[in-house]
């Protein structure tokens, strides 16, 4: 974590800083300036030059106005242009503190995005972060040696998390038009068929190995140790649906599930509930299943073609968070659908 640039801190603050930089340079050329008509008359010629002609017009005006200000001579010496120059370094001065001011505030800015990065990879694991948090309140952002430490505190955390990461796979699974289903029919009918349903979809989930896994009222994600057991999984929901369908629902429509799959490198602690867990692979788990069609298991290109499931995969013509999305549909179906064309 390199504190050194910020593209990260808000753009009125960086403007801000390189405003006061400007400010501050042209402060310093501004004494030097003021100081110049007093070494000139040692260089021969010196006067002939056009700029130090403007640069001497423009002293005089100075020295009258401030001497127009206030009383300027004392006991016979003349102190206007020292007034100029205590001005000009006092100003410096100033807008050098207010420059350290909004460079801490850029500092503290990167610091809090740098955390809440750390804080989004483990959002409940108060003990991999809890030495930063407290490092965070101690911490004298003027300070280089505090800043030094707070970085080695931090670089520590994300250390210790990307220790935590594992390769996993995510199920995205979900009810067809579930609220459909439910118009018109007696309560208890649909208490029962939806309660047999996730006892269906949970024993699926356990004989392959399921993680851990968070249900919302009609569906689930869970978590896989390998994108086979995911596969597995979910083509075995597919499957049971149909005695399911047939011998143990209650209620008129048939219970029809899209499933998506997804996979990559996570940061996995056993005590972080499933609906805690947060990632971008999960949240496309999400997406997969949304744009996946009845009955089908959708999935991103490249993470179907190293598993040994991979057969009944084809090309949903399709693209899903910049993925290319292939879909797998039970033989069943496509012999229906044969036989239908």
């Amino acid at each position: 974590m390199d504190h050194s640039r910020n593209p990260g801190s808000p753009l009125h603050l960086r403007l801000a800083k390189v405003f006061l930089g400007l400010l501050n340079i042209a402060l310093l050329v501004a004494v030097a300036l003021v100081l110049l008509p007093l070494v000139t008359p040692y260089f021969k010629h010196a006067g002939s030059y056009r700029w130090i002609e403007h640069v001497e017009v423009f002293d005089a005006r100075m020295i009258r106005w401030v001497k127009s200000l206030v009383p300027t001579n004392f006991k016979g010496y003349e102190l206007a242009r020292w007034f100029i120059v205590g001005g000009l370094v006092f100003a410096r001065m100033w807008v050098d503190t207010l420059r350290h001011k909004v460079s801490t505030a850029i500092y503290r800015k990167t610091v809090q995005r740098d955390f809440e990065a750390l804080q989004s990879a483990a959002p409940t694991d108060a003990r991999v972060l809890a030495p930063v948090k407290e490092k965070m309140k101690t911490m004298d952002a003027r300070n280089p040696k505090s800043r030094a430490e707070l970085l080695k505190v931090m670089g520590d955390a994300k250390r210790q998390l990307e220790s935590m990461g594992r390769d996993l796979a995510f199920l995205s699974i979900d009810v067809v038009d579930s609220t459909k289903m439910k118009l018109g029919e007696d309560k208890t009918f649909i208490e029962h068929d939806f309660r047999e349903y996730k006892d269906l979809v949970d024993s699926k989930l356990r004989s392959n190995g399921s993680l851990k896994a968070a249900w919302t009222p009609d569906g689930v994600m869970a978590c896989f140790p390998s994108i086979d057991a995911a596969l597995k999984a979910a083509k075995e929901v597919i499957g049971g649906l149909d005695a399911f369908n047939a011998n143990v629902k209650m209620i008129k429509s048939n219970f029809t599930v899209r499933c998506g799959i997804n996979a990559g490198h996570v940061y996995y602690d056993e005590q972080t509930p499933m609906e805690e867990m947060s990632d971008r692979v999960i949240d496309i788990a999400g997406h997969m299943q949304k744009y996946a069609l009845p009955g089908t298991i959708a999935c991103a290109k490249q993470i179907i073609e190293p598993v040994q499931q991979r057969g009944g995969f084809n090309d949903a013509g399709k693209v899903v968070d910049g993925y290319e999305v292939y879909q797998w549909t039970p033989a069943s179906r496509l012999q229906d659908e044969g036989a239908v064309s």
